[in-house]
């Protein structure tokens, strides 16, 4: 079996639980309201799905997570000790939660924040099941309301998909933001995972900090059978397809 890479940087569970650990999003509401708006939404859409709630910290609840697959099919809603409330879900390329929160922020007149914090992978020649991660830190604030963005407040990111590196920025600028380091002449460093630390401390969330997050939480598995789904994956199994 292939050593698990370990990237030097800002991760959650030291990615422990990578993929799912690349990105995630919260929604600025309680616990349970946002399980109810979630399994609501759903509902209206008559998705095949179901639900339970346990209590668990982070690392072990994300194990009901797997396996892990394209298109994703599983979403897990934590606590925290705050009145932010994560999710996270079972994309083997990353936790992909942008409709999740943008969708429910307008449904339930609030904010949320989606992040990304991937480090540089790319698939080893002749293997045709690797996985490929690209480097990107992102941080994207939205709201109730509809902007020129569809409800994105403020985007910024630093990304290298598969090219060279590129800085995005939209929306307004937010007092908490380190707008000079967006002359960097290194573009990498135009916004670092520190930097994205540092604003989602400045609206209360501990993104990278594991005991922000529990006592409780709540997977969502959709029951539809996808054909054209990817292989399954644990979380053993997907590391192990994550390569330099």
């Amino acid at each position: 079996m292939n050593d698990i890479l370990i990237i030097p940087m800002k991760a959650l569970l030291n990615n422990e639980r990578a993929p799912v650990t690349f990105g995630g999003g919260f929604i600025k509401v309680s616990f349970s309201e946002y399980c109810n708006a979630f399994t609501s939404w759903w509902k209206g859409l008559q998705i095949d799905f179901e639900s339970s709630s346990f209590p668990s910290d982070l690392k072990e609840a994300m194990l009901r997570l797997e396996p892990l697959q394209n298109p994703q099919n599983r979403y897990l809603i934590t606590e925290t000790q705050s009145n932010w409330t994560p999710i996270f879900s079972n994309s083997r390329g990353g936790s992909d939660v942008s409709s999740t929160v943008s969708y429910l922020c307008k449904v339930l007149g609030c904010h949320g924040v989606e992040i990304q914090c991937s480090p540089s992978l790319t698939k080893r020649e002749g293997n045709k099941t690797s996985i490929v991660s690209y480097a990107a830190t992102s941080f994207t604030l939205v709201g109730p309301h509809e902007t020129e963005w569809l409800n994105e407040i403020r985007h910024v990111s630093a990304r290298k998909d598969g090219g060279p590196w590129k800085f995005f920025q939209h929306g307004e600028v937010q007092p908490f933001e380190q707008v000079g380091h967006y002359e960097n002449k290194h573009i990498r460093d135009r916004f670092t995972p520190e930097m994205l630390e540092s604003y989602c401390a400045a609206q209360g969330i501990l993104a990278f900090d594991a005991t922000f997050y529990g006592p409780r939480s709540f997977l969502v598995h959709q029951l539809t059978k996808f054909p054209s789904a990817s292989a399954k994956m644990t979380f053993q199994e997907a590391q192990a397809h994550l390569y330099r």
